[in-house]
């Protein structure tokens, strides 16, 4: 394996991350909005921690449900939280032999492709934390039914 092939992989990792991470937050978004949820979604969210805001250590987008005078359901938060698990579903899919599997040849570019897609699919420690403490954040959100309070999950 030649130091261009590596370098390759690697800038190819990246990439997939970035792409996979504004994919990751746009699933959460998709979710919400079908619920009927209000949300916003901050691009390269941060306290102006060093370049863009904490990146490239730092989030590229953050999504949040809004403060709201209507329930939310617990349930429409909880989905949103596991929706980046569908992101599994092309690698499901190469798995069963219906796509091709990159992996398969050998090809260290295509294994890159797919740990970094992988890693995306990962539900964060705030989405777990969102799927077992869903009424909490939706009692918070009753007591500030004027968004108050910072936009966004319990921290």
């Amino acid at each position: 394996m030649s130091t261009i092939e590596l370098f390759t992989a690697g800038c190819v990792l990246l990439g997939t991350v970035a792409i996979g991470t504004v994919i990751h937050e746009l699933s959460h978004a998709a979710a919400l909005r079908a619920f009927g949820v209000p949300y916003a979604i901050t691009w390269l969210p941060g306290e102006n921690e060093g370049f863009h805001n904490g990146w490239p250590f730092g989030a590229l987008a953050s999504v949040s449900p809004l403060p709201t005078r209507r329930d939310i359901s617990p349930f429409a938060l909880r989905t949103a939280a596991v929706m980046p698990v569908l992101m599994t579903i092309p690698v499901v899919l190469a798995l069963l032999g219906i796509l091709p599997d990159p992996v398969a040849s050998g090809n260290v570019t295509g294994t890159a492709v797919v740990v970094g897609w992988l890693a995306c699919a990962l539900p964060s420690p705030r989405d777990f934390s969102l799927v077992w403490h869903a009424e909490k954040a939706v009692e918070e959100t009753r007591n500030d039914p004027n968004g108050e309070r910072e936009k966004g999950c319990p921290k």
